[in-house]
């Protein structure tokens, strides 16, 4: 199923951000009130022109499915319940200066959730914190394990991203290898998203195979007619979501002249989109203004360290918390586009410091594409990834050394 299934809400206030400027004659207010509200507990306010935090949640609800090709395309709402965030991005925004970073976090990490929520409470996967379509628990969840303030909140469905891709007709990205989703896996037909990039090169990549890249997290790839597996998983599916945001900032800034585009992108925006509603039209409007001209390549991007994988006693297949890098991580994050005076530093853990976190650690390693596949666990180079039971989410393990997830391996798709 798809971990960033909402992925694509993971930079979506940023592409929502430009839309607005590039076409905000046609952003009149009744768009803005067509835009589902919602009540979050726990949003921090934050005074004019500071720099404030974005949630982005990517539902992975199917409760807009009511025809036979939706319910092909993203399954049936009795077939796959609950309504979980396998996207849980973070959006820092810096109006003075003009800069956004995305902090992203693996779905499978393994966290305390608080309040006492049947089978939700307690220890268990990030995503889990959404299962009851309440995204108030999500904010605590962030605030009681990294300490990250949220001021706003923004969720988007599946049908959202795909509508809003092809109102922009479609995002180019260069492909060096053919990807598909995991065919066939012990005599199961796993080919959920629909992934099939059989062409190389750069390509214009419509709706519905945007969506599948952003969903998927068991892709294979070609090599002289060999499928091999990435065994990147999650890792991989965050790097490529990364990469579909840029490309879609890329392409509003391509159809500035397009009225009817960036019109259309808007429309699909508010209809499959829900925002708190503390989130204000001046906000928008006086952001557009700020981010008319954001160029793709400004948008920093950064994944939450972690370390695994790990097997639960429960059997849940668990990534850990890097304490002490994650505490640098989010300083950096909460400072980023301030002076540098009050950034923090990176702990020997790393091999690179800046202040943005882009890191790399030894374990982040580049997936080279041969018949061998290397896990993205530490120190590990085998075809099946490492697995541990563990029982608590402190402390980490010994020895351990954080993912970065930084490393670009070399059948990740790239804008073009």
């Amino acid at each position: 199923m798809w971990t960033r299934r909402a992925v694509v809400a993971g930079g979506l206030v940023v592409v929502l951000i430009v839309a607005v400027g590039l076409g905000g004659y046609f952003y009149a207010g009744y768009q803005f009130h067509r835009i589902p509200k919602v009540r979050v507990n726990d949003l921090k306010k934050q005074k004019p022109g500071a720099p404030f935090t974005v949630l982005v949640a990517g539902s992975d609800s199917r409760s807009f499915v009511n025809t036979p090709g939706q319910c092909k395309s993203f399954g049936c709402g009795a077939d796959v319940g609950g309504a979980r965030s396998d996207v849980v991005i973070l959006v820092r925004v810096v109006p003075a200066e003009r800069k956004i970073e995305m902090l992203s976090i693996p779905r499978d990490t393994w966290v305390t959730i608080p309040g006492n929520v049947q089978y939700i409470s307690g220890q268990n996967r990030i995503n889990a914190a959404f299962n009851t379509g309440n995204p108030s628990l999500l904010v605590a969840t962030l605030m009681q394990n990294f300490h990250i303030p949220v001021n706003y909140f923004v969720e988007v469905n599946f049908l959202g991203l795909q509508n809003m891709v092809n109102a922009i007709g479609g995002i180019h990205l260069d492909f060096k290898y053919p990807l598909r989703d995991r065919e066939v896996v012990d005599g199961v037909n796993h080919n959920m998203t629909g992934l099939r990039i059989l062409k190389t090169g750069c390509q214009l990549v419509g709706g519905t195979q945007a969506l599948a890249l952003v969903r998927s997290r068991n892709i294979q790839y070609e090599v002289n007619g060999v499928w091999d597996d990435d065994y990147g998983s999650d890792f991989t599916r965050i790097r490529n979501q990364q990469t579909f945001f840029k490309a879609v900032i890329h392409q509003l800034n391509h159809e500035i002249t397009n009225p009817f585009a960036l019109n259309g992108f808007i429309n699909a925006a508010v209809h499959d989109l829900t925002i708190d509603d503390t989130l204000t039209e001046g906000l928008m409007i006086s952001l557009a203004r700020e981010f008319h001209s954001f160029p793709a390549g400004s948008l920093q991007t950064v994944t939450m360290p972690t370390v695994g994988p790990y097997t639960t006693s429960g059997g849940a297949d668990v990534l850990l918390p890097a304490a002490a890098a994650d505490e640098v991580v989010v300083k950096n994050f909460l400072n980023f586009g301030l002076p540098a005076k009050t950034v923090a530093t990176t702990s020997t853990t790393t091999t690179s410091t800046s202040a943005t976190s882009t890191t790399s650690a030894s374990s982040s390693t580049t997936l080279a594409p041969s018949t061998t596949s290397t896990t993205l666990a530490p120190s590990t180079t085998t075809t099946q990834p490492k697995t541990t039971t563990v029982t608590t989410i402190a402390p980490t393990p010994a020895g351990e050394t954080p993912i970065y997830n930084n490393s670009v391996a070399p059948y990740d798709p790239m804008t073009c």
